[in-house]
């Protein structure tokens, strides 16, 4: 068994990456491995971890050509050789290069790099060296994020060496967490919620859009949007234009998301793409349906027609007439949902996606 492992994330924020990062370096740990842990200089996830018990945590200041600095690559090859890391999971493109260079030199036996993001891998001379030479096994949390990495290059890296492990998430804690209403409904009304941060990505403005179309029939509803952002104003802006201000609400950042989605009837996402919404998992174990884009990995978490419907992306009418449905059917509301959180259950449920990490540590 490979029972030193060190995880390496130089991102100063926190997002879902680091999420990942922090959950699965403590489930490692409870599970009997030695678990050390490479961030950056104040960064959120070191704050985060550095209380831990059985957390042996390193900081340094890495950027994009970090891998070109000899005295910190120096410090990293130290690093992994005096606590004799046998395994390394990177976080960043710009972390498989310095940690994965620094953790090759120092004879680390397994260099694992975590792809969380469905964006083309640049195919430049220095990214096929990397894919090909230095990472040993690549980690992808969807099939969407699988097909963007080898976009621009199908040769990028060995077939072999990809590992599907979509993102765990750990039904159990969540069932426990203590949640309270956040909004209370009016007489029937119907509550949509949205969770993302608010930038063109996540697409709100196609919500807003839609949301004029079911004011426009009278429908009784209202939308939650949660989060913050860049387009903000913008967003609250577009509301007014398209006069929807009141049926919509910007709680702004929510921290209780179990609160959030325990307030809604139907969970709306439509992001133009998605490494992997955790958003929609959160809202599936609590058996709310969705509505969102067939897009990038929507259709991997969202089964369309059975937890939820999917309609063309960027297509605001046909948003608005999936929304429509379920508001009217109370039913396929209760089916849906229920279906969703055994989809969860039975696909992305920490412990058997733990059990898939150990699996690729292992082999």
């Amino acid at each position: 068994m490979n029972k030193n492992i060190c995880f390496f994330n130089s991102n100063k924020a926190w997002g879902g990456g680091e999420k990942w990062n922090h959950h699965f370096s403590l489930l490692l740990r409870d599970k009997g491995y030695k678990v050390f842990v490479v961030t950056n200089n104040r960064s959120e996830l070191y704050q985060r971890l550095q209380n831990e018990p059985g957390i042996t945590l390193h900081s340094e200041r890495i950027g994009n050509l970090s891998f070109l600095n000899p005295f910190l690559m120096q410090r990293l090859k130290s690093f992994f050789r005096e606590n004799r890391i046998e395994t390394l999971i990177t976080a960043l493109p710009s972390d498989l290069k310095s940690g994965g260079f620094a953790a090759k030199r120092a004879g680390v036996k397994r260099i694992i790099y975590r792809r969380g993001i469905a964006v083309p891998v640049k195919n430049s001379a220095l990214n096929r060296y990397v894919f090909s030479n230095i990472a040993d096994r690549l980690i992808v949390n969807s099939l969407e994020t699988k097909r963007t990495v080898l976009a621009n290059n199908p040769d990028l890296i060995d077939e072999a060496k990809i590992r599907l492990i979509y993102n765990g998430f750990d039904v159990s804690e969540f069932d426990s967490q203590p949640f309270e209403q956040l909004y209370t409904p009016l007489e029937n009304e119907i509550v949509i919620g949205n969770a993302a941060r608010l930038t063109a990505q996540k697409g709100q403005k196609y919500l807003l859009e839609a949301a004029k179309i079911l004011k426009e029939k009278n429908l009784n509803f209202k939308i939650l949007i949660a989060g913050k952002g860049e387009m903000e104003g913008e967003l609250k802006d577009y509301a007014a234009k398209l006069g929807v201000s009141n049926v919509v609400k910007f709680l702004g950042f929510v921290e209780n998301m179990k609160s959030f989605h325990a307030s809604q009837h139907i969970f709306c996402l439509p992001s133009l793409w998605e490494g992997f919404g955790y958003a929609l998992v959160e809202a599936m174990t609590l058996r709310k349906p969705i509505v969102g884009f067939n897009i990038s990995s929507n259709p991997e978490v969202v089964s369309d027609n059975k937890t939820g419907i999917l309609v063309p992306p960027k297509d605001s009418e046909k948003l608005a007439v999936a929304l429509e449905k379920l508001i009217l059917n109370a039913e396929l509301r209760t089916e849906m949902g229920t279906n969703g959180r055994k989809k969860v259950l039975e696909n992305f449920n920490t412990p058997l996606v733990l059990g898939k990490l150990i699996d690729v540590i292992e082999e």
